[in-house]
């Protein structure tokens, strides 16, 4: 599934468009995510945003590895309401993907 996270000026002009492969995810940077929002207690979108800003800057960080072409400062100007898609989009598809993992007993 492809990502997409798109940065604006002042005046909501495109600025760049950067864009990302859940596939490329690896495992530690999934578990980050879904320990700084803890997504299971995660009721509305009005709560999950209140997650993101008390931890925006270690959640800018690693989405920053998974969007390696986003800085810093791009991260002021994507708009909420595409971010945060994004985010649940990256963590539906993760869990997607651990759950194809087939279970085996040690015998």
């Amino acid at each position: 599934m492809e990502l997409e996270i798109t940065v604006y000026d002042d005046n909501d002009q495109v600025v760049k468009t950067c864009n990302a492969n859940t596939v490329d995810l690896r495992f530690g940077q999934i578990s980050a995510i879904m320990e700084l929002l803890d997504i299971e207690s995660v009721n509305d979108s009005v709560e999950l945003m209140r997650i993101v800003n008390k931890a925006w800057k270690q959640l800018t960080r690693i989405l920053t590895k998974i969007f390696p072409e986003m800085e810093e400062d791009d991260w002021n100007n994507v708009k909420i309401s595409e971010l945060l898609p994004v985010v649940v989009l990256i963590l539906k598809s993760s869990i997607a993907e651990m759950m194809k993992i087939p279970k085996s007993k040690n015998g």
